[in-house]
Formats: structure tokens, sequence, C-alpha cells
């Protein structure tokens, strides 16, 4: 048994490696946003940061800049915060993470840029919960995933869902580079306090080789959008490699 252990978890104690993938957000052939997510790898540790921002016509419309990191150990998220800034709307989240549930804290800015704590409190949970750029993760890690799958994710002060289905493969364009693709269509039940909610079903196309979705159709209550995948850079075999160590926890 004992060596059954040391051969499960040597290679995830070991492994070490770094990703960032780039994307831009079109609305009718017009570019109005992007974005970044950066996956860490160090150990039993992960760290996942990711940021959003309006551009060109974008930030004229509605101006946004979103960003936050996700800290996860053995795939499980254990800190996560966000801090969101869409127009006036401006939010800080901080959520922790253990066995027994979530404890989190939210804080809204005055217009005076003085800090009002709007929430804070202890959601306990005995149902294993993600945060949104964990849950993002495991989608990718799940696929393909033809009979589809569930996440629960703690967001706003409650469980919200994704479900989530690999519907077949796909060959597309993106950027001049043809990737063989898996399509998947999620619907995010998420009702959200900022001014960008999720509505409908999105479409992801996931590259086969390297997991790394490449292009979305995404959906929100201000209209839709197609966000294509500009860059890559560190290492672009790591969620491939995360999706097998996974595997042998």
């Amino acid at each position: 048994m004992r060596s059954l252990l040391l051969l499960v978890f040597i290679p995830l104690m070991s492994y070490s490696g770094s990703l960032e993938t780039c994307y831009r957000v079109f609305v009718l052939f017009l570019p109005v946003a992007e974005s970044c997510v950066a996956y860490k790898q160090e150990g039993e540790k992960l760290t996942i940061s990711s940021w959003v921002k309006t551009i060109v016509i974008g930030k004229i419309v509605h101006r946004v800049h979103n960003w936050g990191k996700s800290e996860l150990e053995g795939f499980k998220p254990v800190y996560f915060e966000l801090f969101q800034r869409e127009g006036e709307y401006e939010r800080d989240h901080y959520y922790h993470f253990n066995r027994k549930g979530v404890d989190y804290s939210i804080i809204l800015f005055n217009d005076d840029e003085e800090r009002e704590e709007i929430k804070r409190g202890f959601y306990e949970s005995s149902v294993f919960l993600y945060d949104p750029f964990s849950a993002s993760l495991a989608l990718y890690l799940d696929t393909p995933n033809t009979r589809g799958g569930y996440i629960q994710l703690f967001y706003d002060e409650k469980i919200q869902n994704i479900s989530y289905r690999t519907t077949g493969e796909e060959v597309i364009k993106v950027n001049g580079i043809e990737y063989s693709t898996w399509k998947v269509v999620l619907i995010p039940e998420i009702e959200t306090k900022g001014t960008l909610k999720p509505r409908g079903k999105w479409l992801i196309w996931i590259d086969r080789v390297s997991l790394i979705p490449v292009r979305f159709e995404i959906k929100f209550n201000i209209g839709s959008a197609k966000v294509y995948l500009t860059s890559v850079r560190g290492d672009r075999k790591l969620l491939r490699t995360l999706k097998v160590l996974k595997r042998k926890m």
C-alpha cells in the first residue's frame, strides 16, 4: 500500500509548469475586450489567474476591468479572489474553502471609494464546491465527456450550477491555425450581481491535443460575443499533464 501511494503522489509533488493563454472578444466583428488566463503548477499547488478588460469601442460603451486568482491544492480550491470593475459597479470577492464549506467576504466600493462591507459569512456545505476559475479548469480536464457533466461552484453568496456535454468533434481555424477540437455545450445557471450576467447556452471548442480552449461563443444579458485564442505562452502540454495527474489521485 505504501509503495502504491508513493507512485500516486511523487509525480504530483515533483511536477512544475506554467501556461498562459490569451483571447480577444468580438461583437459583430468588432474587437471589444481582451483576456488572459495563466496556470502555474508547483507540486500539489496550482494557481490560476485571469483578467479581462474592454478595449476600443468596448471601453467606450461599457468599461470593464476584472481580475483575480484561484489557489488549489490537489485540484481542490482553497482560496479565490476576484476584483470587479464594471462601469460604476465595483466589488471585491474573497473566498476561503475548507472541508466544511466556504468562508467568504464580499466588499462594495462607495462612490467616494471608501470600502463598505456588504456581506461576510460562512456557507456550510458537505458538497465539494469549486470557484469560477477552478470550475473552468475542471471542465477542460473532463473533456471529452459525451454523457455530460455537472459542476457546482460557490459565487456571490450561493451555490451556482454549470452543466456541460461534449457534442462531437470539429476542425476549425482560428487566426490562421487549424485545430482538431472537441465541441462542448455548457449551460451556466449563474446569477451574479454584476453588470455582465451569463445567459443561455455557451459553446466552447477545445483543442483535442492540448485541451486548451481555442474558441467560445458566449451570451450575456447585454448580448452575445465570440472569443478567439490569440496567443499561447509556456507549456502547451500543461493541461494534458494535469489531466493525467488528476486521474492518478
